[in-house]
């Protein structure tokens, strides 16, 4: 007589694979993460250097602003120093003259400084960018093996699928039931055979004779008393 149960232990091994592939299938956008995080340094040093290389182009923007600006006061100011009517509103006028112009080559040393600093700037944006290519290249092949990696697995995981129905069509229903809600429970097997000594093949517990015996009967489907998995003794 074939024992009820060894339909079950047929689909068991095949919800055993697909558990392992959805496992996997699940681990790896994990794994594409971890791979992805190597980017962190190099990616954070790239924004530091652009952040740094747009501060300084803001305090040049700024500098160029304000020689404008005292380049318009100086003209003004000659203007005016045409119009004086005494030497000492002339002699102002050259003082006034002589502090903006003072001013003004300050901020063009300031001005060569900040340039001066832009182009060490972009330098180092441009050494961050390659060191950040280089290193997204080296995992490049990495990615694209887990990708492929994924593709295949769920290829082989619709399959599977195919194959797990065809294989439960064959289980007893009541049965099915028992042994889906077990396996959802215990989330590794559901039927295990009694291993020697009379243990249980789940939880390694001794069981006793009585479903030792019980479970070679192709009559009875008996449970483990401590884990609760379906318990299998199948004749030699």
């Amino acid at each position: 007589m074939t024992h009820p149960l060894e339909p079950i232990v047929a689909l068991q091994k095949k919800d055993r694979k697909l558990i392992r592939i959805m496992r996997e299938i699940r681990d790896i956008p994990q794994r594409q993460s971890d791979i992805e995080a190597q980017l962190d340094g190099a990616r954070k040093k790239l924004e530091m250097a652009n952040d740094s290389r747009k501060h300084t182009e803001a305090m040049l923007k700024d500098i160029e602003l304000e020689i404008d600006a005292c380049r318009e006061k100086v003209n003004r100011y000659k203007n005016q120093q045409m119009e004086a009517k005494t030497n000492d509103q002339y002699r102002a006028f050259v003082k006034e003259i002589g502090m903006v112009e003072a001013e003004i080559k300050e901020l063009e040393d300031k001005e060569i400084r900040l340039m001066e600093n832009l182009e060490q700037g972009k330098a180092i944006v441009e050494e961050c960018e390659a060191r950040l290519n280089t290193e997204k290249e080296g995992i490049a092949d990495e990615l694209a093996e887990l990708s492929d990696r994924s593709e295949a697995l769920n290829e082989r995981m619709e399959g599977l699928k195919d194959d797990r129905r065809r294989a439960a069509e064959l289980c007893d229903r009541v049965l099915l039931q028992k042994y889906t809600r077990i396996l959802n429970n215990k989330r590794d097997f559901a039927v295990v055979m009694v291993e020697s000594g009379g243990h249980c093949g789940g939880c390694h517990m001794k069981l006793p004779p009585q479903v030792i015996h019980d479970a070679r009967n192709p009559t009875k489907i008996v449970s483990c008393n401590f884990c609760g998995r379906i318990v299998y003794n199948p004749a030699p």
